[in-house]
Order: structure tokens, then C-alpha cells, then sequence
């Protein structure tokens, strides 16, 4: 493409250019309206610790003790998140050193849309298996004590004695209600004769926040941003208000999940949705459920972004009017795409073009196309991630520690992998809190549910 041609192609219209500044109108979040949606959440979550139908559930891990870096010794952890289960066996070295082996197996279609009976049976063969693969297979031995992280909401009495309030993403699980997952998991491992006791089942989030806090006293947080989004801390246990957790005193803790994607779902009004939210909303599986996490996490933001891409074609400014079956189709547009063309820095975005020409088949793009559409993408990115520090922040000032420092401990596939996410955080935070940021030490923590787990499995231990 000659620089003539570049120079013509790279001239918006006037109604583009109108268009995209009200798009950006719509978008932006400055400050005090950050802080206005961090003031929100935490009255969301001071509800939610005081009754059981608030919107943000606030749900007791019952874990109430603080890792102390210095713990040692073996245990094992199951994890079961989305498409994976990964097994464990975690050794904890003190001084806050870990070491892990690991691995991993696909859940299939099948166990997901199964019998709770098929699914834990599935997931002690898989423990049985690597304990032979890791040589702790022999029944004569001590049985290793084993934390058991699952990523979906739990109704928890106690920290080895939890059922699934809700099964989110895809699974449709049958038979679960009110079933004790910790009991059920021990059952399918006695008849394997697997040389394990399950002692603790928590949260996939608390786990990641046992596991940062192993290394970092000071942990107060630990959020995951992915396909979803959740967040779990340490809260006063007195403050718990709803659950009588027993023989709490006045300084003791405890690990909150907080589930803070149903954040303004009673309130619509508490988050700065737009018409795109609103029609990602109203066309998804579960409209009026989980509003704040179709803002933020990695399964809605590229929806977001087509349903701008068709608004702006219906009043043809950009594509010259050129409808595709992918583009009209929910959810073809994935995240992975976004952050493939928001790292396209190609002078007349080649990788962009791809993706619209080629995944997308829109016959043909111009240069101000493929520019207008990596803003869409900007836009939407930069708003997940300034909702993401809104959300930190109401955390941090609900507990009201920040002049004593504090660690927050961050995981997921958008965090980790979405180009510039992490800096439009800490940009956002250093906006609420000023200079006061430097307190504020913010880490990720990989494979967090597992070890995590096991560290639960330690402190169940050690109680006992």
C-alpha cells in the first residue's frame, strides 16, 4: 500500500469521528466515578454480610487461620475450574518457599452435563492416578491430607463440609444439591483405596489467596479475572454477621468469597452500563444475572466489542455496509481476538486485517475501519480494567488498612495475557489513591487454586 493510499484511507468521516467520541463518552470512567462505583460495591458487600439474599452473596471459607510462610511439609490438592482438573502434590519448604508437581485432565461435555456421582468418582480416579504417577500410591503409608479447590460458589459450614450453591459456566451438574463435596470425594477415594484423607474444600479464589499470602504476610486480596471474575479476603470475623463462626475473637479473620460478579444486579444503576451492556444483558443466557462480570471478564468482552462493530454497520460507518455470518453471530468474536488486534502495531494493522477478512469474512476493510476497530477494542478493555481496580479498591477501603501497606494477589487469563490490562489497573488505583498507592503491592499468583488447597489442607491439620 503506497503512503498516498495510507494517508487517503486513514481520513475519517465526520459522522465517524462524532460516532466514536460519544463511543468514547460512553466508555470512559474518570475518577470520581471510579470511586463512586468502588463506594457501591462496598455497601454491596457490608449488605451481604449481614443477610444471605444480598446480591454480593459473601460467602464463609470457615478458614480462619493466616499462613505463616513458615509451615512445612506435604500435601495434596485437587483442583476443578472449567474445562480441567489439575491434581497437586504441594511441598512447603518455609520461609515461604514452594515447590509443586503437577497434572492436568479434561472434564468432557459429558461429566459436565453428569451425575455429581460421575464427576467425583471422575476426579478420585484422577487423584489415584497421580498418586502413582509422584510414587505415593502405597495403602501401608501415612495418607496425605488433600485440599479440594473448586471454582464455583459454596454454601460452607465448616472447612472440610461445603456443597455448590450454584453451577456456573457451562456445567449443568445433577444430583449435587446440598451435598457435602468433601464427604462424596472421600467416599470415591476409600473405594479406590487411595491413602487420602480430604480435609478442606474452599473456593477456587481463597485458594489463591492461602497461596499468595504463604509468601506475602501482608495479603489482604486476591482477585481472578478470566473468563469470570471473583474476588476473596480477609475479613473480621465478628463483622460476619449473618454466621455465628464460633469461638471468633475480636481480631480473628476469616476468608470471605466475596462472588462479586452479581454486583449490581439489584442495582443496575451502581455500574456505568451502556447500550452494548445492556444488549449483551438482554440476549445472554442469564439476563439480570451478573452484571459486573459482563463488564470485566473474558467470556463477555469480546461480545461487547461486536455488538458495537454491528451498531456501528447498521449506521454504515464502518465496512461499507458489509454484513457477515460471523459477525451476526453472539459470541464469534472472542477476547483472544481483541488482544490480538489491541497488540497490532503494524502501521495499517495487518494482524487487524486478518482477523476481520479472514476469521470475520468481511469482504473487504479499509485503514479506518481496522483503526475504528481496534478503538472499540481499547475502549472496552481499558473499562474492564479500570472496573477492576474500582472493585480492588472497595476491597482495600472496606477493611481499611491501607496506611499499614498491603498485598494483592491477582490470576487469570485476561490479567495475565490481555495486553496493557495490568497497567490500566494500576493506573486506575493510582487515581483513587494517590501517592498512597505505593503501599498497595500487587502480584500474580500461578496455579493459586491448587496450592492454596493444599495450604487449607495443612491448616485443617493443624486445627485439628
Amino acid at each position: 500500500m503506497s503512503s498516498t493510499n495510507l494517508t487517503k484511507q486513514s481520513v475519517r468521516t465526520d459522522a465517524q469521528c462524532t460516532a466514536l467520541e460519544e463511543l468514547h463518552q460512553q466508555f470512559r470512567l474518570p475518577t470520581a466515578e471510579l470511586k463512586k462505583v468502588s463506594s457501591h460495591l462496598v455497601e454491596e458487600m457490608r449488605e451481604g454480610l449481614k443477610t444471605h439474599n444480598a446480591t454480593v452473596p459473601m460467602l464463609p471459607s470457615f478458614i480462619k487461620h493466616h499462613p505463616t510462610g513458615q509451615e512445612q511439609g506435604e500435601y495434596l490438592a485437587l483442583e476443578l475450574s472449567g474445562s480441567y482438573a489439575r491434581t497437586f502434590l504441594v511441598h512447603l519448604h518455609g520461609k515461604g518457599r514452594i515447590t509443586t508437581r503437577q497434572q492436568k485432565y479434561r472434564i468432557t461435555e459429558n461429566l459436565k452435563r453428569g451425575s455429581i456421582t460421575a464427576l467425583i468418582d471422575f476426579l478420585a480416579r484422577c487423584v489415584d492416578s497421580f498418586l502413582l504417577f509422584v510414587g505415593k500410591q502405597s495403602v501401608e503409608a501415612a495418607p496425605l491430607a488433600l485440599g479440594f479447590s473448586i471454582s464455583f460458589p459454596l454454601n460452607q459450614t465448616a472447612i472440610n463440609h461445603a456443597s455448590v450453591r450454584r453451577w456456573t459456566k457451562d456445567f449443568e451438574i445433577t444430583g449435587a444439591d446440598n451435598q457435602n463435596l468433601s464427604a462424596l470425594l472421600q467416599n470415591s477415594l476409600n473405594k479406590l483405596k487411595a491413602p487420602v484423607v480430604v480435609k478442606a474444600v474452599l473456593n477456587g479464589t481463597a485458594g489463591c489467596l492461602l497461596a499468595h499470602n504463604y509468601r506475602s504476610l501482608d495479603t489482604l486480596l486476591a482477585c481472578t479475572v478470566s473468563t469470570g471474575t471473583n474476588a476473596a479476603y480477609w475479613e473480621k470475623a465478628v463483622k460476619v454477621v449473618k454466621y455465628d463462626i464460633k469461638g471468633a475473637k475480636e481480631d480473628d479473620e476469616v476468608i470471605m468469597d466475596t462472588e462479586w460478579g452479581s454486583f449490581g444486579d439489584d442495582n443496575p444503576n451502581y455500574l456505568p452500563r451502556t447500550f452494548y451492556d445492556n444488549t449483551v444483558n438482554r440476549e445472554s443466557i442469564n439476563p439480570g444475572v451478573h452484571l459486573f462480570e459482563k463488564m470485566i471478564s473474558g467470556l463477555y468482552l469480546g461480545e461487547i466489542v461486536r455488538c458495537i462493530m454491528v451498531d456501528f454497520l447498521d449506521r454504515r460507518l464502518i465496512f461499507d455496509g458489509q454484513y457477515t455470518k460471523e459477525l451476526n453471530t453472539p459470541y464469534f468474536f472472542e477476547v483472544s481476538y481483541m488482544s490480538a488486534i489491541e497488540m497490532d502495531s503494524s502501521e495499517d494493522l495487518e494482524d487487524t486485517k486478518h482477523i476481520l477478512e479472514t476469521i470475520l469474512n468481511i469482504p473487504t476493510t479499509t485503514l479506518v475501519d481496522r483503526q475504528m476497530v481496534k478503538r472499540f477494542c481499547g475502549l472496552v478493555g481499558q473499562r474492564a480494567a479500570r472496573l477492576t481496580a474500582a472493585a480492588m479498591s472497595a476491597v482495600i477501603d472496606k477493611r481499611n488498612v491501607l496506611e499499614t501497606g498491603l498485598s494483592v494477589s491477582v490470576e487469570g487469563s485476561i490479567y495475565e495475557h490481555y495486553p496493557s490490562f495490568p497497567e490500566r489497573v494500576n493506573t486506575g488505583i493510582r487515581e483513587i489513591y494517590g501517592a498512597n498507592v505505593d503501599l498497595i503491592n500487587i502480584g500474580v499468583t500461578r496455579d493459586g487454586n491448587g496450592i492454596g488447597a493444599a495450604l487449607a489442607a495443612m491448616i485443617a491439620c493443624t486445627r485439628d
